[in-house]
């Protein structure tokens, strides 16, 4: 799923959250269908890679209670908004494990690290594990994130 931060508001309260488009041999090992629901995520958020670098969201589930999140381009307000309007979605299905890939992001401010932070904050106190990808050093010291 790919959210195009210009485009015309949607009345919708918000997009599903969709299952990894994997082989029919899905793999048995959760690290494995981790890797793989990532780098779907982060496919489905790309066309923020190329031109402008709106912002984009690819997300996939990659087992029960499972979701990858890959965040692309620069969030503005309207980026952020619609961020937060999937967040409580994002918090319903990722109650065992949250998977939040950020190194496509171009720059972050503190609205952005807000959201994010409440995003992880809501998880962890559900107790699902919340796992960040490559985040910007300026996010990661707000998030109090250590490799």
């Amino acid at each position: 799923m790919t959210i195009d931060t210009e485009a015309p508001a949607r009345t919708t309260s918000s997009p599903a959250v969709h299952d990894v488009d994997l082989d029919v041999d899905v793999p048995a090992d959760l690290a494995e269908r981790r890797r793989r629901a990532v780098a779907e995520a982060v496919a489905h958020a790309e066309p923020a890679a190329t031109g402008n670098r709106r912002a984009a969201v690819g997300i996939r589930r990659y087992g029960p209670g499972c979701v990858a999140l890959a965040l692309r381009g620069r969030f503005d307000r309207t980026g952020r908004e619609r961020l937060r309007a999937l967040a409580a979605e994002l918090e319903r299905q990722a109650g065992t494990e949250l998977v939040i890939d950020l190194s496509g992001l171009d720059g972050c401010d503190a609205g952005l690290a807000r959201v994010l932070g409440r995003l992880r904050i809501r998880c962890l106190a559900r107790e699902a594990r919340v796992e960040l990808h490559d985040p910007p050093e300026a996010l990661a010291a707000e998030l109090g994130h250590r490799p």
